[in-house]
């Protein structure tokens, strides 16, 4: 793996796992299209982690007052984890079929689209983060475990979930990525385990694709931020309806 290849890699991960277009389905898109091969588990792992570091930044105030002034927050977290570690744990293999499958990514991405416009109409902005419940956290964690499908999007579907919930634009976008910044480190955690060789990828491509992730990440976070609190999430559902619709139809025509 070469340098430009960890900054491509690295900025392709930044944008596409906090912006509500699924970074999951565009990496299966990639793989069927362009015939890429996954990228190390080492990559893999540390773009995972630059993303973890991005939540830690930019939350960081929600993060400390976890520990002080938002500690009943914890709970509703908790409750919110749980839904996507039971259905991955049910039904692992099926979800890993349809990492092969593009057509999965197709519709996934269709209904994503779908529920950026409904959660847009939705909103009321009624509640602030101080006021999530163990309920909203509970739907917003099944958004979440809905959301391992390929093609739908986590961050849409928990950012929808909290609008939906009526959640103030802000405390949707925060709940969701303290979630989600549960998720992206156990998930990193496990893949942890399947590091066979550190510098397998090459130690410069390495830092390249880290550090490509770490700022774009920031930058995807600040745009997601401003566009939700500007009422502007539903214009993700014409990317990804545009994307759905020409995967199906790409399979129609037996391009795979």
């Amino acid at each position: 793996m070469t340098i430009p290849e960890g900054l491509g890699l690295g900025a392709l991960q930044g944008l596409t796992e906090f912006l509500p277009v699924s970074s999951s389905g565009h990496s299966v898109l990639a793989r069927a299209l362009f015939r890429i091969e996954e990228a190390p588990v080492t990559m893999e792992v540390l773009l995972h982690a630059a993303s973890a570091v991005a939540i830690l930044v930019f939350f960081r105030r929600e993060i400390v007052s976890l520990l002080t002034t938002r500690r009943r927050l914890v709970l509703p977290l908790v409750v919110g984890t749980l839904p996507a570690v039971v259905i991955g744990l049910l039904f692992k293999d099926r979800l890993e079929g349809l990492f092969q499958n593009p057509t999965a990514v197709g519709i996934g991405l269709l209904f994503t689209g779908t529920v950026l416009w409904v959660s847009e109409g939705l909103a009321s902005d009624s509640r602030s983060l101080d006021g999530v419940s163990v309920a909203d956290g509970f739907w917003v964690g099944v958004a979440q475990a809905i959301a391992l499908v390929p093609g739908v999007s986590r961050s849409g579907m928990t950012v929808g979930a909290g609008l939906a919930s009526g959640l103030e634009r802000g405390a949707a976008v925060a709940f969701a990525f303290l979630l989600g910044l549960i998720a992206i480190a156990g998930a990193t955690a496990l893949k942890l385990r399947k590091i066979v060789d550190l510098g397998s990828a090459g130690l410069g491509p390495l830092a390249a694709g880290f550090c490509a992730s770490l700022v774009v990440s920031l930058a995807a976070l600040s745009l997601l931020t401003l566009l939700v609190r500007r009422k502007r999430l539903w214009w993700f559902t014409i990317y990804c309806y545009l994307v759905g619709a020409s995967v199906l139809l790409a399979k129609l025509a037996g391009v795979w």
